[in-house]
């Protein structure tokens, strides 16, 4: 006997082309009557779509229906969580997605019990590494629409493993997606054509006797009358069909011994769109996104966690506040830029104001550990926020009367300088008055010193004057290359020249523009588009003491906008600069591309040449390496072209048996792989929400704008007119390591958060115009370090607890193929293994392959 399972549902995007503010308003109505309907049936239920941040909303709006929201909650009628949004899954960092869960968490309960299913029924796509992530999140299954194609799979309902293996989740995928039995009637023809056909469809390839179909859509309300309407539509049709909720079916699937395993991602659109090339819509939006990302994992968490060590208090609901914003910007329609424009201003506003408590966090910390340590006026205090001790360049800002400012017995190099001018009559007010004075001028110096730090901790260090070190100011060139101990760049005839000891790379760099016939969800080829590669035309060089830059610029003449024909014939002059950083005995080149964007209906990509003909190459992804093809798979009849263009983490790498080359970047989404060349899409532009019939996605538009009653939407904003700046390295060496690589990419970065207790400017440090604490304990302290762990173990995050009251968490990942054993005498006696909710683990301190390991250290 076919059992099909029915679960009533309802699909909540926060904002699309409607704002989160229209949808806080719906959910006002919708919720009510759900809530209402719930307690008037109690054999009914409803899972409000695996989101708490929708409850929460609605609860500020309706503080009343708490209790009632609880009490359903309780009896699991209502169903909630486990996330806070609805995340992408592919264009964000694995700690950004275990953040969503673990936030997801801490709102659910306050609520009551939650939805112990990874269920992510729209975003676009999934990594191979979701079974990591939702396990550490202590969550055993997965329910999921995109991306699957079941012909690799094996069935709709399987065991997901995780690169390594040794992560799983019982994973059931919705093939007809999460509106399959949407508006539930009780007649034949419903029956016929939609419930029994999409039973049918899924028995195809299933052959267990439990069928999943999901009842509900974006925006809808709950069915009402649902009991009595399943009771008339088992009267009608061929199969039985029964009342559930997702975790009452993931509990009969898993109970099955015939699931095919599978090992692998997401991103195929054989029945559904994916939006591949999603990766490079509205730039800005991504860029800015993963600045605050990167703050937050990167910086502020790890000086929480300083702060704490030594006695300074900040509130850890800060952290989560700022949090909170960037995961709902990460929410799946928002995070690809499929939205229209006055949603993706509200999305750059939130990202903003996230990086505004970010920036107070991190303000807040230095400045009150500079006050109990007593920093002097001639100090800097420099923090390391990695568990392991460092001697690098640095990257560091000085405020100084003096011209040529450095550190004592440190080498450094002015890398650029400001002088703010004196002013006259400047207000002074004191015990005696007030009273003006001349306030004198000074120095913004951006200084790259090469320092010693302590692990997870802090130093200080004494600022003097310079003036007579020669070796720390910049050299005048007039050669066109540049070089360390490992590379010889040369830009000769419009070409850069790459050379090694052991390889040679004429006309290394590439930039390349071509029209973009595409929209806000895609880009595409414009059909007899013309591609323009764009010339660096002027090449300049610096010389310091420890590192040389190469500076190549370039003017184009490019047509306004080859896809809107109100354009046709017009042309602007667009400037582009590439600044090429090598450091003394550095593996990494650093690249520095800024592209100021003035027309219309494009993409621009930075390619590098390999000379490496490879039909493969392996992309980093949250917490391992995934490889992956560049052939391109032949006219498919799917949703949308399987063009090879990939999102990825960090990297992209390319190997012979003589040699790899590696692209890492911070800032960059996407990439392609072809004829020995990896491509980096720096941005494509647009002017539409959805377009039907485009040569990488036929049929339909997407976002609903050839819908009946709908309307085709301009995103004039989503042609990104400003100035672009994106950051990568690239790495060429013999032997390609996993493990080596991370490392590398988790030091493209160069800036260290460094405090002065100065008077010259009291705006640099926004806050310490208003800081004002005159009683604080003193201490005699001019170093300390919280946490030093061996060079070889990775840490993806470091943070205060989030559900215990005391400590703090250490995640490390493995990106290797071998399990690692930790060493737990370096986290202290006290510590204990936990997963993400800080719950104790097997305490075995052991990473499995592809793996990640939080350890929580008792303070």
């Amino acid at each position: 006997m076919i059992r099909v399972s029915i679960v009533n549902h309802t699909h909540w995007d926060r904002e699309w082309y409607f704002s989160s503010e229209d949808s806080i308003f719906l959910s006002d109505k919708l919720f009510t009557d759900a809530i209402e309907e719930l307690e008037k049936n109690q054999d009914a239920s409803f899972t409000l779509d695996g989101q708490i941040s929708i409850l929460n909303d609605y609860l500020e709006i309706r503080p009343e229906m708490t209790d009632s929201v609880k009490s359903l909650v309780k009896r699991g009628q209502l169903i909630i969580g486990p996330w806070f949004t609805q995340p992408d899954a592919l264009h964000i960092k694995g700690e950004s997605l275990i953040r969503n869960g673990m936030i997801g968490i801490l709102d659910s309960q306050k609520y009551g019990q939650y939805l112990n299913v990874g269920y992510l029924p729209d975003t676009f796509g999934f990594n191979s590494q979701m079974p990591v992530i939702l396990n550490h999140l202590g969550i055993s299954s997965f329910i999921f629409w995109r991306g699957l194609d079941v012909k690799k799979v094996g069935g709709y309902y399987f065991n997901w493993k995780s690169l390594g293996k040794e992560n799983n989740v019982t994973a059931v995928n919705m093939p007809q997606g999460y509106s399959t039995g949407m508006l539930l009637d009780d007649n034949r023809g419903y029956v016929d054509k939609r419930l029994d056909n999409a039973v049918d469809f899924i028995r195809k390839v299933e052959k267990g006797n439990d069928i999943l179909i999901p009842s509900g859509n974006d925006q809808l309300d709950i069915i009402k009358d649902f009991g009595n309407k399943i009771n008339r539509i088992n009267d009608l049709g061929k199969y039985e069909y029964e009342i559930t909720d997702y975790q009452s079916f993931i509990n009969k699937i898993s109970n099955r011994v015939d699931l095919p395993d599978y090992v692998g991602e997401f991103i195929d659109p054989v029945l559904a769109r994916v939006h591949r090339t999603s990766s490079s819509s509205r730039m800005n939006i991504k860029l800015e996104s993963k600045k605050l990302e990167m703050k937050l994992i990167k910086t502020v968490e790890p000086m929480l966690v300083i702060s704490n060590e030594i006695g300074v208090d900040i509130s850890h609901k800060f952290v989560v506040r700022a949090w909170k914003k960037l995961l709902e910007s990460q929410a799946h329609d928002s995070m690809a830029g499929s939205v229209t424009d006055s949603v993706e201003r509200d999305i750059i506003q939130r990202i903003k104001e996230g990086q505004q408590i970010a920036d107070d966090i991190i303000n807040m910390i230095e400045n009150l550990i500079s006050r109990k340590i007593q920093l002097k006026e001639n100090e800097v205090l420099l923090f390391n926020t990695t568990a392991h001790r460092t001697n690098r360049f640095n990257e560091i800002t000085l405020l100084t009367a003096m011209k040529y400012p450095g550190l004592k017995d440190c080498k450094s190099d002015i890398i650029s300088q400001k002088y703010v001018e004196p002013r006259e009559n400047v207000l002074v007010q004191n015990e005696i008055g007030n009273h003006y004075i001349k306030e004198n001028g000074y120095y913004i110096s951006k200084i790259l010193v090469k320092v010693s730090l302590p692990a997870l901790g802090f130093k200080v260090f004494q600022v003097t004057d310079q003036v007579t070190d020669n070796d720390s100011k910049e050299k005048e060139s007039t050669d066109s290359s540049i070089s360390n101990d490992k590379y010889m760049l040369s830009f000769h005839d419009g070409k850069l020249k790459i050379q090694t000891a052991d390889s040679l790379i004429d006309d290394a760099l590439l930039i390349e523009d071509v029209p973009n016939d595409g929209d806000t969800y895609d880009f595409s080829p414009l059909e007899n588009g013309h591609k323009r590669m764009l010339e660096f035309n002027k090449c300049s060089t610096k010389k310091f003491g420890s590192f040389s830059e190469m500076i190549l610029e370039g003017t184009e003449e490019l047509p306004v906008s080859q896809v809107q024909k109100q354009y046709q014939g017009q042309t602007h002059f667009v400037n582009y600069r590439m600044r090429i950083y090598l450091l003394k005995s550095s593996e990494t080149i650093r690249f520095r591309f800024e592209f100021d964007n003035e027309v219309l209906d494009h993409r621009i990509r930075v390619g590098f040449r390999t000379r490496i003909n490879s039909e493969s190459h392996i992309a980093s992804v949250p917490f391992g390496f995934i490889k992956r093809t560049a052939i391109e798979k032949k006219n498919p009849k799917w949703a949308e072209v399987p063009v090879c263009i990939y999102p990825f983490d960090d990297s992209v790498t390319v190997k012979n048996n003589e040699k790899f080359v590696s692209l890492v970047s911070n800032d960059i989404s996407e990439y392609q792989q072809v004829n020995g060349i990896i491509w980096l899409t720096v941005l494509a532009t647009t002017n539409e929400l959805g377009k039907p019939n485009l040569g990488y996605r036929p049929g339909r538009a997407s976002g609903d704008t050839t819908k009946s009653g709908h309307i085709m939407i301009k995103t004039p904003d989503a042609e990104v007119l400003s100035n672009i700046v994106e950051e990568f390295g690239l790495i060429i060496g013999k032997e390609f390591d996993e493990e080596t690589l991370k490392k590398y990419s988790n030091n493209l970065a160069l800036s260290i958060p460094c405090y002065q207790y100065q008077n010259l400017n009291l705006f640099y440090k926004r806050l310490d115009n208003k800081i004002q604490f005159p009683n604080i304990d003193h201490i005699d302290v001019n170093e300390l370090e919280v946490l030093n762990l061996p060079d070889n173990y990775l840490v993806s995050s470091i943070y205060p607890a989030y559900f215990n009251e005391s400590g703090y968490i250490v995640r490390l990942e493995n990106v290797s193929r071998v399990t690692k054993q930790l060493d737990k005498k370096l986290f202290g006696k006290n510590s204990k293994e936990v997963n993400a909710i800080e719950k104790v683990q097997n305490n075995k301190f052991k990473i499995p392959p592809m793996g990640i390991c939080s350890i929580e250290v008792d303070d």
